[in-house]
């Protein structure tokens, strides 16, 4: 069995290129406006065009969820539904919380000269703003997010990831995936990159390993001296 420490060196070593899940890695985008509430407004949203929502949608707390659910009935409720969802990510960006050590990991790999992207099903606008605000923008190579309304376009389908491969002029085998749900998992394997699963909650890790992630970290501060080795070998 591979060492934890030495599969994420492996991973981290072989990967020219960082593509970062948003909501997680980077930042918690529903800290201060929590995605139930966002989901709450979808489901009101589609009840008012005259939809049943079944319990299991209304439940879950989860804005993609309803999306989803949205897409079932007609193009037009999914595009309401999504422009409504766009609208309530820019007011979360607004009260994210920052992800401790994701500031100086970004920072590190910038530095030691790595291709960096955001892939994320949130809204590329709410993404862009937050990471704009934060001064970070200057150091992303590409921001990829969720453009058009069809849920099906999302991760876990590689979509979003091919194409950030693709805008960075890159090798899927040079690329890893930093992300923090079992969709990011499945989604860079379907895209042929690497994966870095980052269990910042209780039973993650589990599930992260059960999956087969090629690595998992519990902190993002792990990944610090990885940076510093590959920028160490590069001078």
């Amino acid at each position: 069995m591979t060492h934890p420490d030495t599969a994420l060196a492996d991973v981290m070593n072989r990967s020219r290129c960082l593509l970062f899940d948003f909501d997680g890695p980077i930042c918690g985008i529903f800290a201060g406006l929590p995605a139930p509430s966002i989901a709450a407004d979808l489901c009101e949203l589609v009840a008012g065009r005259g939809v049943d929502i079944p319990r299991e949608v209304t439940t879950s707390g989860d804005p993609f969820d309803v999306l989803r659910y949205a897409a079932t009935f007609s193009p037009d409720l999914t595009q309401a539904v999504a422009d409504e969802l766009r609208a309530l990510e820019l007011r979360a960006v607004e009260v994210a919380s920052a992800t401790p050590h994701a500031r100086q990991v970004i920072e590190a790999a910038h530095q030691a000269g790595r291709a960096i992207a955001a892939v994320s099903n949130n809204s590329r606008e709410a993404v862009t703003r937050y990471l704009t605000t934060a001064g970070l923008a200057p150091m992303f190579t590409r921001i990829i997010g969720r453009t058009d309304p069809d849920p099906d376009l999302l991760k876990p389908s590689p979509h979003l990831i091919t194409r950030a491969v693709k805008e960075l002029g890159a090798d899927s085998a040079e690329c890893v995936l930093i992300g923090d749900s079992l969709s990011d998992i499945e989604g860079a394997r379907n895209a042929g990159v690497f994966n870095v699963g980052y269990a910042n909650k209780p039973g993650k890790l589990e599930r992260f390993t059960t999956a087969g992630a090629d690595a998992v970290i519990t902190s993002m501060g792990e990944l610090l001296p990885h940076l510093a080795e590959r920028q160490a070998a590069s001078d």
